[in-house]
């Protein structure tokens, strides 16, 4: 079995792998999507209203970021200018852009890493991320003083979803590193130890390390290609 750890705002495409191969597959959404609200919200309105002209690229790294995004520059019409490319890190987020009538470049790597590899090689410049608190930080690190952030949202963890994992082995998919230290520090030893764990990135691997001591725990963690959920089953398809 594979566990789905995504908010369910996210799930939609991961789902409908899992039903079109016929993976068997429990939807635990360990955490929902918050936006940032009331004065935080105006406060990052208020940087980007006045600081966005400077920037070259606007890259939005998740469906999440990309609704953030998008509901800013429907409200300001005239904050962008045809000079500047959007950029989104895949299909899913690409689609929430084209509904809110922006058009995005993605490459054909749809990773941080492939949009990375063409900023550099295609479009230099300024470049403003929309991103999470959970944010794997490759495009920052890339970038480094060539960036800035808008981090737009956050995420709610319930430890009621705790509940759905199930007793038996399986494999619980991680797309990033707060999930997984939210399921170490509270799910009943025993059931994690007949668990396997995709995840999405060298960087979260090197996290996980920093807090799992246990050796038959490390054991099984596996990493992905990518974070884009086809390569997540990928892996996880070695394994179960």
């Amino acid at each position: 079995m594979i566990i789905n750890t995504r908010p369910e705002e996210v799930s939609k495409k991961i789902i409908e792998l899992c039903e079109q191969e016929k993976i068997e597959s429990r939807h635990v959404h360990m955490s929902r999507i918050e936006f940032l609200s009331g004065s935080k919200k105006q406060q990052i309105y208020t940087e980007l209203i006045e600081n966005i002209h400077t920037f070259s690229n606007i890259i939005f790294t998740s469906q999440a970021s990309a609704k953030f995004g998008s509901d800013l520059f429907n409200l300001h019409p005239g904050l962008l200018n045809s000079k500047q490319n959007i950029f989104s890190v895949g299909d899913a987020t690409k689609k929430i852009l084209i509904d809110n009538g922006f058009k995005s470049i993605t490459p054909s790597n749809k990773s941080s890493q492939g949009i990375i590899d063409l900023i550099k090689e295609k479009f230099p410049g300024k470049n403003l991320i929309f991103c999470g608190e959970n944010s794997n930080m490759n495009l920052q690190n890339a970038f480094k003083e060539n960036m800035n952030e808008a981090v737009c949202y956050k995420l709610i963890f319930d430890i009621n979803q705790l509940q759905n994992v199930p007793k038996s082995s399986a494999v619980i998919l991680i797309y990033n590193f707060l999930t997984f230290e939210f399921i170490y520090k509270n799910l009943v030893k025993g059931l994690i130890e007949n668990k396997s764990f995709v995840l999405a990135s060298e960087r979260i691997k090197s996290e996980v390390s920093k807090i799992v001591e246990e050796t038959e725990i490390l054991n099984k963690i596996y990493v992905s290609k990518s974070y884009m959920d086809e390569d997540m089953l990928d892996k996880a398809k070695e394994i179960i």
